[in-house]
């Protein structure tokens, strides 16, 4: 697989602006393990996977992907639905029975926001109307 140095500069700015901290070239190269001059050169091989992964998502690559995908899984154990996220940063989690109210189990991160992480777990279970994990009324 084979990404041209602009495909590479449209990833960089997408993920900017999914995590609004606008990140240089230098610093982009960095941040994911790949040559410097990406930008100008493309890259191809496992960087150019590890790209492509982490373009699904961003803003401008999503297409008519929706932000959520709200399912039971197909076993029958606990927990008896499942919420992702498909948008960077992406999760899935668990939701759980919290003394007959739903809420929002533990959180498996694709993309780790690092000191984003409650923010996108609060908007989440506001948009479900679900309890914030560990929350007790």
């Amino acid at each position: 697989m084979t990404l041209s140095g602009r495909a590479v500069r449209r990833i960089r700015q997408a993920f900017n602006a999914a995590t609004a901290m606008p990140i240089n070239e230098a610093t982009f190269a960095a941040r994911f393990g790949i040559p410097t001059n990406s930008e100008l050169e493309g890259v191809n091989g496992p960087a150019a996977l590890a790209l492509r992964y982490l373009s699904q998502g961003l803003p401008g690559f999503r297409g008519s992907l929706s932000e959520w995908s709200f399912q039971r899984p197909f076993d029958h154990d606990k927990p008896d639905k499942v919420l992702c996220r498909l948008w960077w940063p992406r999760f899935v989690a668990q939701i759980t029975d919290a003394g007959g109210r739903a809420q929002l189990g533990r959180v498996f991160w694709i993309d780790d926001p690092e000191d984003r992480r409650e923010a996108i777990i609060k908007a989440a279970c506001e948009t479900f109307i679900l309890q914030m994990p560990g929350e007790a009324e």
